[in-house]
């Protein structure tokens, strides 16, 4: 089975599923440290109606810890179920620059900054966080303060709405986003895709030419 991206609105259920989050309790105040975003055929279609309405899954809380939950939530559209995945971290309440380590990423020796095709940068107002908050029901304090943190699914949002079509050829996708460091309001965000890789990156501008040598590094996606 091969991926018809144009045949459904893809970004459309996206943030359908993320403003399913909201609704789950508990959690305010807690960071995305990793969220994964998966289209494949869907088992367990029970008749042909069912393949041409969107089924949404109830909230699955695979697991919670005092520290660090795993949260997914799914829906099934014409015979494709998409499911994201957020790993989340509790912080204090409070988000500084400085947050995250100097993390480098794993890149191979010969692969330094020529080895990159620039993609975009990204730069979002505290109007923008608003509005994308006020719609998809997110009320974490972090996004809404007077020097917001971006929220992460918003970030993901525009790289997968960038990157899906040029990916989907076979019966499965999915985007991994890891995050480094928060990115606030205000901040620019340089994207890069690295050549011959399913592997893009976000840095801050003005750090290393070398990408493994960056002590900006923001955050990492894997297509898979």
């Amino acid at each position: 089975m091969e991926l018809k991206p144009g045949s459904t609105d893809i970004l459309h259920i996206y943030r359908e599923l993320v403003s399913s989050f909201s609704g789950i309790d508990g959690f305010s105040g807690w960071m995305i440290a990793k969220a994964e975003f998966k289209i494949e055929k869907a088992i367990g279609i029970i008749n042909r109606n069912s393949a041409d309405r969107i089924v949404q899954a109830e909230n699955k809380l695979i697991k919670k810890r005092k520290n660090y939950s795993v949260i997914s939530s799914c829906k099934i559209y014409k015979n494709l179920e998409y499911t994201i995945t957020m790993y989340i971290v509790k912080t204090d309440g409070t988000v500084s620059k400085n947050m995250g380590g100097t993390y480098m990423a794993n890149i191979a020796p010969g692969d330094v900054y020529p080895g990159f095709v620039y993609l975009c940068t990204l730069k979002y107002t505290t109007e923008d966080i608003r509005k994308y908050t006020e719609y998809i029901g997110d009320n974490n304090p972090i996004h809404h303060t007077s020097e917001p943190v971006v929220p992460g699914f918003m970030m993901f949002e525009d790289i997968i709405g960038k990157e899906l079509y040029k990916y989907v050829t076979g019966s499965s996708i999915k985007f991994v986003i890891s995050f480094r460091k928060p990115v606030f309001a205000g901040e620019p965000a340089e994207v890069y895709k690295l050549h011959g890789r399913r592997k893009i990156i976000a840095v801050q501008p003005g750090g290393q030419k070398d990408i493994r040598e960056n002590p900006y590094y923001k955050w990492e996606v894997d297509i898979l």
